[in-house]
């Protein structure tokens, strides 16, 4: 039985797509689950829009989410080089063996033939395509044209009668008639091969036993499968996975979600999210489990449990898985990956920490996960540790009812005469503290606020959270004392004493 060996190939002209790693992560998981190779091709023949950084963010980008190819242009392997580009020799080399085999030939049509026989197919209210008027050439007709240093391409014969049968592993037997199919161009004219020609000789020199792409590409399949036929190869099976699509079901595109795999990077979804999420477009463990990560998909990996249906790339789903893999992530590790989005947000000088400030963050994104999607939301659901000159919310034009009426209670708040009185209750009972107070401590302070005033928590607690977070809601106090200290506390509570004339 042959080593299970699958690819992707991508195309360096961009940003790496999300597309790009939702194929590689079927390639991969496949591979590693039957012990076999993943191997990363570059496809840059496209030499006006390919570049060296693009290529280099693919690299970046697949090792990122953990995808380790065994083969590829920077690890190299056995069967390289890689890149298309370089393998131009070997291209022609089996084009023109085609050639000599009578299964392709030289085509001298100029580009004013073409373009005038696309006019009248179209008004005759045909499907263009190439017509096969150099297919009956005679030879001396083409030794001569080449003798003269006409330009050429060479085109593939394809069968006029009959049909051309993809024996998919998900779809089962998809049909195409070949007499709609044209005689595809295999090499053009100047001297670089097409995806088509490139694609099948990279793919059987390397030994790839299944491609696994796109559905986007069944139409190319049978020009595929033809040119294995006229090479004599044997074909690979073939695996056509679901379009990542738009919520109109539409193909996804950069018009209506990001599509950049650096913008979800950058953003700050972990890659444990991300490739969950891309799992789930078009696989599923069953029972109605959603969260996963890579090992567990290798393990129990088959597919016939992939789906079939137009996967919505939906980033509310997205976010809630993210959401779980950073609630479920090991909180050294997460505060590590946050450190930089804090330093952004100006809530750090720089990456280095003592141990003691590492320890403090920590707890802050202990409680900041929680309702946060990405490593990028962190910093905003942690405002209220490290911003002490504040004032309270306003009401303003546009606002909810609900969010309205919140507001205006909080002014109350603190603006009563009880609340006045347990503020500055409050201000002694921290003065007496040491600089670092615990939450047990500042638990006993709020209850002995309580009973010492004996009024309900709101019109105490409320006032207490007014002056020290600025916010009607949020974490419990006694954390926030905790993680802030008596210095912060006390220079808090004082700013919006003064700012509001409390006392």
């Amino acid at each position: 039985m042959r080593e299970v060996k699958v690819r992707i190939a991508p195309s360096p002209t961009g940003d790496p797509h999300v597309g790009t790693a939702y194929i590689a992560l079927f390639n991969y998981v496949f591979a590693k689950h039957n012990n076999g190779k993943f191997i990363l091709r570059i496809e840059d023949t496209d030499r006006t829009r390919s570049t060296e950084d693009s290529e280099q963010q693919i690299f970046d980008a697949l090792k990122w989410l953990g995808l380790n190819y065994d083969e590829g242009p920077d690890v190299g392997g056995e069967f390289g080089p890689y890149r298309q580009s370089e393998r131009f020799d070997i291209y022609k080399k089996y084009a023109l063996e085609l050639v000599e085999k009578g299964a392709a030939y030289y085509c001298f049509c100029t580009q004013e033939r073409l373009k005038k026989l696309r006019e009248r197919q179209i008004a005759m209210k045909k499907a263009p395509g190439y017509d096969g008027h150099c297919r009956s050439l005679t030879k001396e007709e083409v030794e001569a044209n080449l003798k003269e240093g006409k330009p050429y391409v060479i085109r593939l014969k394809m069968p006029y009668e009959g049909k051309t049968v993809i024996k998919d592993l998900l779809r089962g037997e998809v049909s195409f008639e070949n007499d709609k199919i044209d005689d595809q161009i295999l090499l053009k004219s100047d001297g670089f091969p097409t995806y088509h020609l490139a694609n099948v000789v990279d793919d059987h020199l390397m030994g790839i036993t299944h491609v696994i792409r796109a559905e986007e590409w069944i139409p190319s399949t049978p020009k595929h499968i033809q040119l294995y036929k006229a090479f004599g190869w044997e074909e690979p099976v073939w695996v056509h996975m679901p379009l990542l699509r738009n919520a109109d079901k539409s193909k996804i595109s950069k018009r209506k979600n990001p599509v950049s795999l650096n913008y979800y990077i950058e953003t700050g979804y972990l890659k444990e999210g991300i490739l969950n999420f891309l799992a789930l477009m078009g696989w599923g463990l069953g029972e109605e489990k959603e969260m996963f990560g890579l090992d567990e998909m290798i393990e129990k990996f088959t597919f016939d449990r992939a789906s079939l249906g137009g996967p919505v790339f939906d980033l509310k789903k997205l976010g809630w898985l993210n959401n779980l893999h950073m609630r479920n992530k090991d909180l050294g590790e997460l505060t590590k990956l946050a450190i930089p989005y804090f330093v952004k947000a100006g809530y750090l000088k720089d990456e280095n920490m003592t141990d003691e400030e590492f320890e403090n963050l920590k707890s802050v994104i202990k409680i900041a996960r929680e309702p946060s999607q990405t490593l990028s939301d962190l910093p905003k659901e942690s405002k209220i540790y490290f911003v002490d000159d504040f004032m309270l919310p306003e009401v303003e034009e546009g606002m909810f009812a609900k969010q309205k009426k919140t507001i205006v209670r909080l002014h109350k708040a603190i603006e009563d005469e009880i609340g006045k009185k347990a503020i500055q209750l409050f201000i002694e009972k921290i003065e007496k503290m040491e600089e670092n107070i615990s939450e047990e401590d500042a638990k006993n302070i709020l209850h002995s606020l309580l009973d010492e005033i004996g009024e309900g928590a709101g019109k105490i607690l409320m006032p207490i959270r007014a002056v020290l977070t600025g916010e009607p809601k949020g974490p419990d106090l006694y954390t926030v004392i905790n993680v802030i200290g008596k210095t912060r506390v006390l220079k808090r509570v004082n700013n919006i004493v003064e700012k509001y004339n409390l006392k």
